[in-house]
């Protein structure tokens, strides 16, 4: 990016979402109070618990995440250097009508080149994308960090959260947060590029608010909204973002993309499909056109972040035909019960390293009670075929779903050590309201939101039992933070490790985690020296 250049528009994609520093402090003979917050994603090492990737940062670096400058943290192990699709989605209508645009990737490793540019420019426009931060209060300290720099800037917020908040509870619910931390701008649309665009013409002179759908802004501190209206993904004929004329970070080769929006599916825990009303494919040219821009940049590795890219699997395999021109290393979601063993092989042939699989449960009730459209059997056939051609399954598994019972979760394990899966994932179920499961709520005599529920089977505290349980009983698989997963392992390959490497490391991450759980944290330092001996050879 060039430091002289002043833009018009600057874009937060994220920050650091879970503050480890912090944990590092807790005390552990008040674990109990705390344990929920770093159980399975954390490790106690070097007296406080840190981010796996936070023991490899004291080998390599010497220092962890907080304690370097910004250029250092940039250069570190942190899963949040990875760059997201949305920032660079957003501000790509922009680009094309001739604004300069700057994409923060990551805030708390970017904050001098936020703060330089932030200063330069002559009216200091900031939208926050709210993709992966997920609540007001780190919402606040963004803005409350940004004014501290410069107190005349426009804030705009938009994205994931923004849209949930106003699906959930209705537009009123950003009243009182807007005004508390003096957020000029919300745009709550589901795919906002469009509006997000109009907006800036506004700022810039060009047309009134109240033209501009889904927006909801203070006027003489009255709270005022306009129409609200549906709007089409921008995915359609040339509008994939202008990789060409985008910076990118410098410290990875990876970069996600899409070639399709929504689902096709209606599992009944998931707010995707009804969010995003159905599937909507792009024209595959738009692939084209990306991989030459990618190529052409130096780009290395792609995640491909469609909910389902393998259907229908005509249109998946002429996609992986047009990835076989290049030399690309790629991981992507997969619908495993569609795949057959051409689809596999290409798949393979076109550099296909990782997939994440979203099997969520081996129990066919279970699986039925989620409308998965799939049965365990499905999953097996698929999964030995990735085996044959030797592409990394990553397993994801939902634990509690209604329905779920002692034997659901045998059935969960036993699938893992009979298919030979070398990720997997545990997650306690989470409760949306939106999501379709709520429709059969006294069926299954469900109740509470979010990670905090009960069922006719099942309680959340019971379903956070059963996870530890598992992971004790997989001890020859290897868990992966659930939140991450996929992308979790893509980094780690786009940082020079090999699979070899990854397993070392993660096995004996499982192991720290498994000595956290039986309170042995002594054992842990003496596990250390595993993976620094493993640093020392990538």
């Amino acid at each position: 990016m060039n430091s002289q250049e002043k833009y018009d528009l600057i874009m937060i994609g994220k920050n650091q979402i879970v503050d480890f520093q912090k944990y590092s402090s807790l005390p552990l003979d008040r674990i109990e109070l705390y344990q929920n917050l770093v159980q399975m994603r954390a490790v106690y090492f070097d007296n406080g618990f840190r981010h796996p990737f936070e023991v490899l940062n004291k080998f390599r670096h010497g220092k962890y995440y907080h304690e370097a400058d910004y250029p250092e943290r940039r250069e570190m192990y942190n899963i949040w250097n990875l760059p997201s699709l949305n920032p660079y989605l957003a501000i790509s209508p922009l680009v094309r009508e001739g604004y300069k645009c700057l994409v923060i990737n990551n805030l708390d490793s970017d904050m001098d080149i936020y703060k330089e540019n932030l200063l330069a420019m002559d009216k200091a426009v900031v939208t926050i994308s709210t993709t992966f931060i997920l609540n007001w209060n780190l919402i606040g300290d963004i803005i409350k960090q940004t004014r501290k720099i410069r107190s005349d800037v426009t804030f705009i917020l938009g994205g994931a959260f923004v849209n949930d908040q106003v699906t959930i509870n209705g537009i009123s619910i950003l009243h009182k947060p807007m005004k508390k931390y003096k957020i000029d701008y919300g745009i709550h649309s589901y795919n906002s590029e469009g509006d997000l665009l109009n907006l800036m013409n506004c700022i810039k002179g060009k047309g009134s608010l109240s033209s501009i759908n889904n927006l909801v802004y203070f006027e003489n501190d009255e709270f005022c909204t306009t129409k609200k209206v549906w709007n089409e993904p921008y995915i359609q004929e040339n509008q994939e973002p202008c990789w060409e004329s985008l910076d990118l970070p410098t410290n990875t080769r990876t970069v996600q993309l899409r070639i399709s929006s929504g689902c096709s599916f209606k599992c009944s825990f998931c707010t995707y499909p009804v969010s995003a009303q159905g599937y909507h494919p792009a024209e595959l040219a738009s692939l084209e056109r990306q991989l030459k821009a990618f190529h052409d940049k130096g780009i290395k590795n792609l995640i491909f972040i469609d909910d389902t890219p393998n259907i229908p699997p005509a249109r998946f395999k002429k996609a992986l035909r047009m990835i076989s021109k290049y030399n690309f290393r790629w991981y992507s979601f997969l619908r495993v019960q569609y795949v057959d063993d051409e689809l596999v092989r290409l798949m393979k042939e076109s550099g296909c390293d990782a997939v994440y699989l979203g099997i969520e449960s081996a129990n066919d009730e279970v699986l039925k009670n989620m409308n998965k459209a799939a049965k365990a059997k499905d999953y097996s056939k698929g999964i030995a075929l990735l085996n044959k051609y030797n592409i990394k399954s990553f397993v994801a598994f939902i634990v509690g779903f209604p329905g779920e019972t002692e034997e659901s979760i045998q059935d969960n394990v036993n699938f893992v050590l009979d298919n030979n899966i070398e990720f997997y994932s545990l997650k306690e179920f989470w409760y949306s309201p939106n999501a379709p499961i709520a429709n059969k709520k006294d069926i299954f005599k469900l109740q509470g939101f979010g990670n905090d529920w009960s069922h006719n089977t099942m309680n959340s505290t019971i379903a956070s039992q059963k996870k530890l349980e598992m992971f004790e009983k997989l001890e020859g698989s290897l868990n992966v933070d659930s939140d991450s997963g996929l992308w979790y392992l893509a980094y780690l390959r786009d940082q020079g490790f090999s699979w070899e490497e990854i397993s070392t490391f993660q096995k004996t991450i499982d192991q720290m985690m498994r000595n956290d759980n039986k309170r042995e944290f002594h054992k842990n330092e003496q596990l250390g020296s595993i993976i620094k001996n493993m640093l020392n050879n990538i």
